[in-house]
């Protein structure tokens, strides 16, 4: 019997990016929403958001081909 998997087939992520201006000057900040669990969490850095991806069990590879987008 094939062992099933803790990490579900499909998973939805809502991210939401804006730019926010501030006496420092302008920054870009991030949401993100894991749609299954409903699970957030608001980031100033990008690495933030794959953090949170792999926290939910998400291992992110590198299998892109040639003309794909990397995550």
């Amino acid at each position: 019997m094939a062992e099933s998997s803790p990490i579900p087939p499909t998973s939805t992520f809502v991210v939401r990016f804006w730019r926010e201006w501030s006496a420092a000057g302008p920054r870009w900040r991030a949401r993100i929403e894991h749609v299954q669990s409903g699970e957030s969490a608001s980031y100033l850095d990008p690495l933030g958001i794959s953090e949170f991806m792999q926290h939910l069990g998400i291992r992110l590879e590198d299998t892109s081909g040639p003309g794909d987008v990397d995550v």
